[in-house]
């Protein structure tokens, strides 16, 4: 993708890949929730040892406009890594490269008709693969190849008008197992986010 098309889709709020700022005030937040919870973790009561424990938005960061109501320290809690990853796991909010990747690699074994292990698909939205623009990637996991690279070459453009027909023709609201993947029980699938990156890939121009 052009960084024109990303910065288009930025500005109409289709754009959910890039790192999180959490604003100048997250360190003191962070601590000041750490303190508030007696540096322990509020799901399991593991104390801090040695490594200090993270700090949790109970409702995702990505979901506010801005990040003062989203590090209030009501929105915030300590966790210990291991209830943070379960936690994160609830809440998780589907990116749209995500939700892109998830459906073609879904598509993609269906196309080439092999096993949905002979491939694999990996999305960076800053790629080296890409000139560090956002990129998804779709590639041979048996060391040496079996020929389905080529192959899917030719497929690109056919691959990315059913996976923009797969999106589109689903029921879903925000994304689910059959279309970009599911987001947390609270979080967010991504999928308009996704559709309006497959739009611009089929649109170039509009972009």
């Amino acid at each position: 993708m052009t960084e024109t098309t990303v910065e288009q889709l930025r500005a109409q709020g289709l754009w959910s890949n890039d790192p999180n700022d959490y604003g100048p005030n997250w360190a003191a937040q962070r601590r000041a929730a750490r303190a508030r919870d007696s540096y322990r973790c509020q799901m399991c009561g593991v104390p801090e040892r040695g490594r200090e424990h993270d700090v949790h938005h109970k409702i995702p960061f990505r979901t506010f406009a801005s990040y003062e109501p989203a590090n209030l320290l009501s929105n915030l809690i300590t966790l210990c890594r291991s209830c943070h990853r379960r936690a994160e796991t609830a809440v998780r909010v589907r990116s749209g490269l995500g939700g892109l990747a998830f459906a073609l690699s879904h598509l993609a074994p269906l196309f080439l008709m092999c096993d949905a292990n002979d491939v694999a698909v990996h999305h960076d939205p800053q790629s080296p693969l890409a000139e560090d623009q956002p990129a998804v990637v779709i590639y041979e996991a048996t060391p040496g190849g079996l020929g389905f690279s080529e192959r899917l070459f030719d497929l690109h453009g056919d691959l990315m008008a059913h996976a923009h027909e797969l999106v589109t023709a689903c029921g879903c609201a925000d994304g689910c197992p059959s279309c970009v993947g599911p987001g947390g029980e609270e979080g967010r699938g991504g999928k308009q986010e996704a559709l309006a990156i497959l739009e611009a890939l089929a649109n170039p121009t509009k972009f």
